[in-house]
């Protein structure tokens, strides 16, 4: 299954909203989800919090990412989330097949 990372900037700094993305993270890390995250997303790693900007991030697993819109949505609309960004991450062992394949022509 494909695996992300998932930068997430909070929205407004206000007390209730960061007591919201404890509970939500938190619950998240524990396996505990809203019903509207699809049932195939699972975080593998985080959350984390940046230092240096109101971000939190976490790696997760999911066949398809664009199924996570209404979840997104609806936190953006809430003012908890400000933007995102997904990466997709790639074991190392296929930069080295890669590697391999085009360093043999």
């Amino acid at each position: 299954m494909p695996i992300f990372l998932n930068e997430v900037w909070l929205g407004d700094i206000k007390p209730h909203l960061i007591e919201e993305a404890i509970t939500f993270f938190g619950n998240l890390s524990a396996g505990t989800k809203p019903d509207n995250l699809p049932p195939d997303l699972r975080m593998l790693a985080g959350p984390w919090l940046s230092a240096e900007e109101p971000k939190v991030m976490f790696i997760f697993e999911i066949d398809d990412p664009s199924t996570m819109f209404d979840a997104y949505a609806e936190r953006v609309v809430s003012g908890l989330f400000a933007r995102r960004k997904l990466t997709l991450l790639s074991d190392w062992d296929q930069l080295k097949a890669y590697t391999d394949r085009v360093t043999s022509v």
